[in-house]
């Protein structure tokens, strides 16, 4: 695979900088050259300066770092921009249960009788009340309205009645598979739904058209603010999420480059089987929009904490977590779409989802041998030296969250205890020669990748607490897995990722040396300028 030439002669040089190349030797050079959306040339500012001519755009560097940009090798872009309309559970002025209903209230006060009452990033753990809000609080907002306050993981929300009525939950309605619709003393829904049952909802709560296109927009916005050049969408709500993303694509209303996991938070295992009837298999697209793998769903949330494990939690002996499939039932899909061409992942946060998911490849790929499959791990969580291996032997990518562990450390440390010494093992990973790549899963985290960055070398928690410290990797290795590494995941590494000669001039300027800069500033360097194809996409 070739990168694409460009029509339009486009010249920019940048000069006089600290420039991560990210190739084989991790060389820093001082200057680059772009031309017609390629990168031309890679050198000193001397030898980049004599390719200039009078209609050469030239960037001054100054000593700041021009590095890939980033791949966010696992987000949700559309809930990312929808959440920018919504009210924000992470806003320091949300307190408790009370700050968040008063919002609530205005929010519902502002919008149409019928219309959607959404809120984000709620978190019982660090709430006043350390609980969820009520069926009846809620419905103390609005009743005209239906709405929905997700949990940060989203994995978990508390809904209105209005809500459940249109889901049609009631005290009649059983408990899904994979999950459970929680209830009061008289077995009526509480409002509170886990998991599947919560996956369901966030399917009655799906987006219009118009929203999904504000919303893409607005995310995109976002990310190019944070240097973020390519996103693996990890889906939302299934087929329409997927035909609004290439439809914003489309339109220009996206800037990055999308690599699409076809799947959905609601009934993945139908939206699964329903594409691989169609013909088509991962790779499907251009550099712009690219059908990727196909995703299922294994277990839950790390922070829930619902993920399935092989050992109890340490916070509760008497579960295990939340598993959504059988072996059996994960055999029959994902061994014949491996067959079909199809790249395969799952989110699997859990020992025992991981091992699930790695049994599975191991049986297609002696059922049905692919070379270079690249086949991927969601999230990976727990993942054990013996699963570090396993995916090592078989050519797997995970797709790791070190930000989780500045946002969720703390709850990480009480509910699986020493095993947070194996939580997101990027040092594992590196040593095994697993080529790991980086998602921010966006907005269960920030965006920033920053943020993820100064978590891989610090593994500490918002308060301080160290979580798994052997875990921590340096600066380069960090950068490569939110670059080249997540190009690989995509199966794209040979035309970005690097800053190499012939590669799509997709790159980011940070606001200052990125090598230079204290560990502890890391999270607030700032981002002056991301460029996607030879095009600046965001300027600050």
């Amino acid at each position: 695979m070739t990168a694409q030439q460009h029509t339009q002669d486009r010249h920019t040089i940048f000069t006089g900088g600290e420039v991560l190349t990210v190739d084989a030797r991790d060389s820093v050079a001082e200057a680059v050259s772009v031309r017609s959306g390629l990168i031309e040339a890679v050198g000193t500012s001397a030898e980049i300066e004599a390719l200039a001519s009078p209609e050469t755009r030239r960037v001054e560097l100054s000593g700041r770092t021009l590095m890939p940009g980033f791949v966010d090798a696992h987000a949700h872009l559309t809930m990312v921009g929808s959440n920018l309309t919504s009210v924000s559970c992470k806003d320091p002025s949300v307190r408790s249960v009370a700050d968040l209903l008063e919002q609530l209230r205005t929010k519902a006060g502002s919008l149409p009788a019928g219309t959607w009452v959404r809120a984000w990033g709620f978190n019982d753990t660090v709430i006043a009340e350390g609980r969820y809000p009520t069926r009846a609080e809620l419905d103390g907002v609005t009743t005209e309205h239906p709405l929905i306050v997700v949990r940060a993981c989203g994995h978990i929300s508390a809904v209105n009645s209005r809500a459940l009525e249109l889901a049609g939950i009631d005290a009649a309605t059983p408990d899904p598979v994979g999950g459970r619709i929680s209830r009061d003393d008289s077995g009526e829904p509480d409002g509170v739904l886990i998991e599947s049952a919560h996956m369901r909802m966030f399917s009655t709560a799906a987006l219009s058209d118009a929203e999904l296109d504000t919303s893409n927009e607005a995310g995109s916005e976002l990310f190019a603010g944070h240097g973020v050049t390519s996103i693996h969408d990890a889906t939302g709500q299934g087929f329409s999420h997927l035909r609004g993303l290439q439809r914003a694509v489309a339109a220009g209303l996206v800037k990055q480059r999308i690599y699409a996991v076809v799947g959905g938070l609601g009934d993945s295992l139908g939206i699964v089987r329903d594409t691989m009837r169609v013909g088509i298999f991962s790779g499907l697209g251009d550099h712009r929009f690219r059908i990727g793998p196909l995703k299922l769903f294994l277990d839950g949330s790390s922070s829930g904490p619902t993920v399935w494990t092989r050992e109890p939690y340490t916070s509760d002996p008497s579960t295990c977590g939340v598993s959504y499939l059988s072996q059996e039932e994960l055999d029959e899909v994902f061994v014949e779409a491996h067959a079909q061409g199809w790249q395969l992942t799952s989110h699997a946060q859990g020992d025992a989802a991981i091992e699930m998911l790695l049994n599975t490849i191991e049986r297609a790929q002696r059922e049905h041998p692919r070379a270079n499959a690249r086949h991927r791990v969601e999230h990976g969580g727990l993942a054990a030296p013996d699963l570090v291996a396993r995916m090592a032997e078989l050519g797997v990518v995970p797709t790791a969250n070190p930000a989780f562990h500045y946002e969720y450390g703390d709850s990480y440390i009480r509910n699986y205890g020493e095993r947070v010494e194996h939580m997101y093992p990027l040092a594992d990973y590196v040593r095994a020669g697993v080529p790991v790549a980086i998602g921010s899963d966006a907005p269960v985290t920030e965006v920033s990748p920053l943020r993820g960055i100064h978590a891989a070398l610090t593994r500490r928690s918002r308060s301080g607490a160290e979580v798994g410290a052997r875990q921590r990797v340096g600066l380069m290795d960090a950068v490569r897995m939110y670059t080249l590494n997540g190009a690989r995941a995509s199966h794209e590494d040979e035309v970005k990722g690097s800053v190499e000669v012939g590669k799509f001039a997709d790159l980011v300027v940070l606001d200052r040396s990125l090598m230079s800069a204290d560990v502890e500033e890391i999270p607030e360097v700032g981002v002056a300028m991301t460029m996607v194809g030879g095009e600046v996409v965001w300027e600050g």
